[in-house]
């Protein structure tokens, strides 16, 4: 018996794994986080049939999906018994929850597979869910950014966080992308779509146990994509930290943050630094370049602190005049313990305001 649930469901179950079986584009385009693809059609294949339907009849069309889709069926059926072994539920679904899942899952039904779910409505129900969750349903989060010069440690202590189980949102590794001018070079694979981005968010945020999220201070915009008006409000509204050190544990941060990925890209280095000829003047980006060449990364790591990045953050760190509270540190690992102490009394506070 054909089997279906809907996506509210669908997150609840444990040990699941969900297949998209649409085609590569529509997966790469956005899916729901962690599902796999295993496509009826390939894109070409959705073309022809797409052509056929509007020129010819939707049952011509229909005919011709099933050619294409026979050939794959034994691959498929493979694939998904070896995922049913492991998974105690598989969700199938595609655009709309319409032939391509309806066809697979009854094909899978008649096989004996029996963990298996048709997801009602589809990839586009699952986003509608995602856009009404992180427009409507965020309220009961509140967030605690931390702010703070370049290399100062923000995205350390959120894995420090994230190590002792509190809930964290890191946007620059969702988003791919840590908005300095080395950014592009950390990061491996390409950047999310911003359906995908906005999936990514929301995976987060439905999962989390507690009702205040760990994030760091961001503009709107990160790379390619920007964080949801609704999200990006509940962080402005939230609770504020301010972290300093010395300039010199800062240089330290970033070059062992950075060093091999320098080593690695120095022509992409470059490449970023030229762009920063309007703002810093010839003279310098030259003579940057010229460090690069010999290797004299802490010259040029420097150098941008202080005459690019640091008066660009400080303009963004007056903005919040009012922090709730600041930690100066000269070890990184003391902050924690003073993290959780403020943790502990906005908890305390907010039960005595209940």
């Amino acid at each position: 018996m054909l089997k279906v649930i809907d996506i509210k469901e669908a997150l609840a179950l444990k040990n699941v794994l969900f297949i998209d079986v649409r085609s590569q584009s529509e997966y790469d385009d956005g899916t729901i986080p962690g599902s796999v693809n295993i496509p009826i059609l390939d894109d070409a294949e959705r073309v022809i049939i797409g052509t056929i339907y509007r020129k010819k009849s939707p049952d011509e069309a229909t005919l011709e999906g099933l050619n294409f889709a026979s050939n794959k069926l034994p691959n498929l059926y493979k694939k998904i018994k070896e995922y049913s072994k492991k998974y105690d539920n598989i969700v199938i679904f595609c655009w709309r929850g319409g032939m391509r899942s309806t066809s697979v899952c009854t094909l899978l039904s008649m096989l004996k597979i029996s963990n298996i779910y048709r997801l009602t409505g589809g990839y586009k129900n699952y986003r509608k869910y995602v856009i009404d969750f992180l427009k409507n349903k965020i309220d009961r989060y509140k967030f605690v950014m931390l702010h703070g010069l370049t290399g100062v440690g923000k995205t350390h202590i959120l894995e420090k966080l994230q190590c002792i189980g509190k809930p964290v949102l890191n946007l620059e590794k969702i988003a791919k992308n840590s908005g300095s001018v080395f950014g592009n070079i950390v990061f491996s694979g390409k950047p999310p779509t911003q359906k995908m981005f906005e999936s990514l968010i929301f995976n987060v945020l439905y999962k989390a146990e507690e009702d205040y999220i760990f994030v760091e201070s961001e503009s709107k915009r990160i790379g390619s994509v920007q964080i949801p008006e609704a999200v990006y409000n509940r962080m402005i509204n939230g609770y504020h930290i301010l972290l300093k050190t010395t300039l010199e544990n800062r240089i330290k941060i970033i070059l062992e943050d950075y060093v091999v990925h320098l080593e690695e890209n120095d022509f992409k280095i470059m490449k970023s630094i030229n762009h920063l000829r309007k703002r810093l003047g010839n003279e310098a980006v030259d003579k940057l370049i010229k460090k690069i060449d010999t290797k004299d990364y802490t010259y040029v790591v420097k150098y941008l602190m202080e005459y690019y990045y640091d008066p660009l953050y400080k303009y963004s760190i007056k903005k919040y005049n009012n922090y709730d509270i600041v930690i100066d540190y000269d070890d990184i690992n003391d902050v924690l313990p003073i993290i959780n102490s403020f943790l502990n009394n906005i908890r305390i506070t907010r039960r005595e305001l209940e």
